[in-house]
C-alpha cells in the first residue's frame, strides 16, 4: 500500500511545474522520517524515566541493570508486587510483556489503570487488589516478578516464599529495595518518616535470606555518595550543579564499590534477582 507520502512523490514527479524545492521538500521529509524512526529505535531500547514516577535519575541506572537480565519481554508473563500508580508495569507491557499488577490501595490501581490506557496498552496489563504475602495465583504462572520498594513493607522470607511457588521454573523474581545504613537515607527517615521505624529496610544479609528462598541469587547495589547530589536539588536548588555532581559522583561510587566491595552495604538500593531452577 502507498503512503501519503509517496503518492506525493509520485504526484511531484509527473507535474511538469515540479521544482528544484520540491525536489528539495522531499528530500528533506525522507530524511525526517529517518530521523523519526532512529529516534523511535532508540527510546525503545532505553528506560523511559517519566515511568518510574520517583527518583528518576536514581532509578534509571537500576532498571538498565536488570532490564537485560530480563531480556526479550514479548508474551512473557509478568507479576509486579505492589504496583502503585502502574508506571513499572506499563514500562514492561511497552516491551511485549502480559502484566498483573497487584497493590493493597483500590484508589491507586485507578490511577495504574489510567496510566496503562494513556500508554495504549491497557490490553496487556491487568491490575488486582491484592496482598504481595497471600497471591491468589496457581504455582508456576509467572515468568518474571518485580517490584519496587516493597518488601520493605512485608515479611521478606513469607513474600519469597510465595513468589517462588507462582513463578515458573527458570523464571526470575527481582525485588528492587531500600537499604538500611545509607547514612543521609537513615538520618532522613529517622528525622522526617516517623513510621519508617517499622519498616523492614534491606542490609547484606537480609538480602542473602531472601535469596536463600531461591536456587541462586545475585544483587547489586548502587548509591553511595550519589545521594550526597539531592542537595542541589532539594536544599539549594541549582539544576546545572545537580546534574553535575550526580554523574561526578555516579561515577565515583561505581569505583568504590569496585575497590571496597564491602561498602555496598552502606548504599541507599539494591536490586536483587532471585532464579528458580
Amino acid at each position: 500500500m502507498k503512503t501519503p507520502f509517496r503518492r506525493l512523490e509520485e504526484h511531484l514527479s509527473k507535474n511538469h511545474s515540479t521544482s528544484f524545492q520540491a525536489a528539495l521538500f522531499m528530500l528533506k521529509l525522507n530524511n525526517m522520517l529517518a530521523l523519526k524512526g532512529q529516534r523511535s529505535t532508540e527510546r525503545s531500547d532505553s528506560v523511559e524515566s517519566d515511568l518510574l514516577l520517583w527518583w528518576e535519575d536514581f532509578y534509571v541506572p537500576v532498571f538498565e541493570y536488570i532490564l537485560p537480565k530480563m531480556g526479550t519481554l514479548e508474551k512473557k508473563k509478568v507479576l509486579e508486587l505492589g504496583t502503585g500508580t502502574g508506571g513499572t508495569a506499563t514500562l514492561l507491557a511497552k516491551r511485549g510483556a502480559s502484566v498483573i499488577g497487584i497493590d493493597l490501595l483500590s484508589f491507586r490501581l485507578a490511577e495504574a489503570k489510567a496510566r496503562a490506557s494513556e500508554h495504549d496498552v491497557a490490553e496487556s496489563v491487568n491490575f488486582a487488589l491484592m496482598d504481595a504475602m497471600h497471591l491468589a495465583f496457581p504455582d508456576n504462572t509467572f515468568d518474571f516478578i518485580i517490584s519496587k520498594s516493597v518488601l520493605v513493607f512485608t515479611e521478606h522470607a513469607q513474600t519469597a516464599k510465595e513468589c517462588y511457588r507462582v513463578l515458573k521454573p527458570g523464571g526470575k523474581a527481582i525485588f528492587i529495595e531500600n537499604m538500611r545504613y545509607h547514612p543521609i537515607a537513615w538520618l532522613y527517615r529517622k528525622m522526617f518518616l516517623k513510621y519508617s521505624a517499622k519498616l523492614r529496610y534491606f542490609s547484606i544479609h537480609d538480602v542473602e535470606k531472601v535469596g536463600a528462598e531461591f536456587e541462586s541469587l545475585e544483587h547489586r547495589e548502587f548509591h553511595l555518595s550519589a545521594v550526597g547530589a539531592l542537595f542541589w536539588q532539594k536544599c539549594l536548588v541549582i539544576p546545572s550543579l545537580y546534574r553535575t555532581s550526580f554523574r561526578l559522583l555516579k561515577t565515583i561510587d561505581i569505583s568504590l564499590l569496585k575497590c571496597f566491595p564491602f561498602l555496598k552495604r552502606l548504599c541507599w538500593i539494591t536490586a536483587v534477582i532471585c532464579h528458580k531452577n
